[in-house]
């Protein structure tokens, strides 16, 4: 019986891009409140959203604007009815949610999306990489549906997005690593 309820309630929270039913029915409001209330910064010295403005560069506001991110493409990988695919700074979030393994599996699938959200990697190749691309653009038009239109710095155009990868793990104590300065003096500003 639980396991017919559940699969029930899934069904229920699933949109239809094709479809005039409402986006945001109760069953998806009260996802939205969960995803919402689950707490990214807890009151540690280094807690997940301070860690990944660190490990990034990017300043407290623009970490939680990626969390924030992260937050709606849960929510969007739970009600579509077929895979989503990240931007390349929600899946930067995501790869450091899953290290928060407990809080992850436990908490966020367990009790906030209630259902696993598995993150697989590429298989690699051209039909993998159309693949993604397809579901991308997917993801950009159910999240202008739930969402209005996303931030183009977090979610770039599908040609953007597939350009190359711009994020690259370096070892900051071999290697000297200078901002570019359109973007470096772009910070200084905005500070």
């Amino acid at each position: 019986m639980i396991s017919f309820e559940l699969s029930l309630q899934r069904a229920q929270l699933k949109i239809d891009l094709q479809s005039d039913e409402p986006v945001w029915t109760p069953a998806r409001q009260e996802l939205w409140r969960r995803i919402e209330s689950h707490d990214f910064e807890p009151d540690t010295p280094l807690n997940f959203t301070r860690r990944l403005a660190r490990d990034h560069g990017w300043s407290p506001d623009e970490a939680r604007a990626a969390v924030d991110a992260y937050r709606r493409f849960c929510f969007l990988a739970v009600v579509s009815p077929t895979p989503v695919t990240p931007s390349e700074v929600v899946d930067e979030v995501w790869h450091q949610h899953l290290v928060y393994s407990r809080d992850y599996w436990k908490t966020w699938c367990g009790e906030t999306l209630q259902t696993p959200l598995h993150h697989d990697p590429t298989p690699g190749g051209e039909a993998a990489q159309m693949t993604y691309r397809r579901q991308y653009a997917q993801t950009l038009a159910l999240h202008e549906l739930a969402f209005g239109p996303p931030r183009p710095k977090l979610w770039p155009a599908t040609h953007l997005r597939f350009a190359g990868p711009r994020y690259h793990m370096t070892d900051r104590d071999r290697w000297l690593i200078i901002p570019r300065p359109f973007a470096w003096i772009r910070r200084l500003l905005q500070r």
